[in-house]
């Protein structure tokens, strides 16, 4: 079973994030990406793609919602003052009716199936996320689908999303570890690496999780 998780980017520090969503109908934990960015583990009952737009409107900052799926497909929405500016997909056509072939189905077409470019390979919309100054061409390569490191390759694409998604993150600047996650692994005290439970900033009726040790 691969990965999934969600979340939302905000170009913008936690302690000012935080009190412009008390009214909001969300619940989750709002964690801080360096001094001037924020990530918010929502609900997922609400799309966190669905959310970046209006965030980037209330929170007057770009915003990128994203959820990555089986660790097969990354998707990546980048917004600002309320309006959608890129949607990213690296695999298009995914949940459409016609199925990926599994790779380890021994009757899956592999040698005429060829993988979708991916789409909203835009890097200058996601320099608003940027955390300091960015290498554009290494940028461009992860969000091409292209793997920046050896290891994550497989026939020229990255064997797993998750890899693709921490690529995009370093070379925005950002710690890849804090972006990583979403609301069902926090909510069960899966922290990620370098936070600790007073990281945490809860949103709407969110609970205290039960750190695990």
């Amino acid at each position: 079973m691969g990965t999934f998780y969600g979340n939302v980017l905000v170009a913008r520090a936690c302690g000012e994030v935080v009190p412009l969503l008390a009214g909001e109908d969300l619940r989750g934990y709002a964690v801080p990406v360096g001094a001037a960015h924020t990530v918010l583990y929502l609900d997922p009952e609400t799309s966190c793609p669905d959310l970046a737009a209006p965030l980037s409107g209330l929170l007057r900052a770009p915003a990128l919602g994203m959820f990555l799926y089986d660790s097969d497909v990354l998707v990546m929405r980048v917004c600002d003052d309320g309006q959608v500016l890129v949607d990213y997909d690296s695999c298009p056509g995914y949940f459409d009716d016609e199925p990926v072939p599994e790779e380890d189905d021994e009757d899956a077409e592999w040698e005429t199936f060829v993988w979708p470019e991916p789409v909203g390979v835009e890097p200058d919309a996601f320099l608003r996320l940027a955390a300091g100054p960015v290498d554009r061409q290494r940028l461009l390569s992860a969000l091409r689908g292209l793997p920046l490191d050896p290891e994550d390759d497989e026939d020229g694409r990255y064997v797993f999303a998750e890899a693709q998604h921490a690529d995009v993150m370093a070379c925005l600047g950002l710690d890849p570890a804090r972006l990583a996650y979403g609301y069902d692994e926090v909510g069960k005290g899966e922290l990620p690496r370098g936070v600790v439970p007073w990281d945490l900033v809860l949103v709407g009726e969110a609970r205290w999780p039960a750190v695990q040790a």
